[in-house]
């Protein structure tokens, strides 16, 4: 079993984070996996990928690297401000839907939105756990559960008052609160419907909600 190191990431790590992402992350998370009528709208659109870009930049996110320097698992962690919740609602809001990573960030921002960890919490600035990935090589081996305490720690470090993060599927959810992160709202996937009650995503079971988690620390 190889050793596992815990760092931060760097700008230049950009290029391998996103092919880590690409074939651990998006190819097993829940929600990127509902069919759709075209598989070409499951694809991850370049605003995404900005999105990691400018997560690296602020200098929060973490690698877990094999005693070969291979990255085998991820967290993207962002500074995150009350303007900056209401602009990604609103961001996600007036953006027409086009792809099923739209319909994601639709439901999540709205879901992020309504929890409000600063009002719940009381504070002007957290630290955001935005994605957590995992190579499928050393996964139940406590990778993902030493990149989420880690990122914690660097939260503490970095003097922020509340860790969050918003769990889509029932393996994260668990790993979270298991270190002692709490349910601040949840969403049931099968009520979050469009205007003529269809449910827009249904991820296979026992994927059955959305949860923004949180920690005082």
């Amino acid at each position: 079993m190889s050793e596992i190191a815990i760092r931060a990431l760097r700008v230049e790590d950009y290029p391998e984070v996103e092919a880590f992402l690409a074939e651990h992350f998006f190819k097993h998370e829940p929600l990127m996996l509902i069919p759709q009528e075209d598989p070409s709208q499951a694809a991850v659109i370049p605003t995404e990928s900005e999105l990691h870009h400018q997560l690296l930049q602020q200098g929060l996110s973490l690698a877990a690297v094999d005693n070969a320097g291979r990255i085998v698992g991820v967290t993207l962690n962002g500074a995150m401000e009350p303007s900056d919740l209401e602009r990604e609602y609103k961001e996600a809001h007036e953006k027409p839907v086009s792809c099923l990573l739209d319909k994601i960030h639709k439901l999540l921002a709205g879901i992020e939105w309504r929890a409000n960890v600063f009002k719940h919490y009381g504070v002007e600035r957290v630290l955001y756990l935005y994605m957590l990935g995992v190579s499928t090589t050393v996964r139940r081996q406590g990778v993902g559960s030493r990149l989420v305490a880690a990122t914690i720690e660097l939260g503490r470090t970095h003097g922020f008052p509340v860790v969050c993060s918003t769990c889509t599927n029932l393996n994260s959810t668990r790993l979270m609160t298991a270190l002692q992160m709490e349910c601040v709202l949840a969403q049931e996937y099968a009520e979050y419907k469009d205007e003529r009650g269809e449910v827009i995503l249904q991820p296979a079971a026992p994927h059955t909600k959305a949860s923004v988690v949180g920690i005082r620390l």
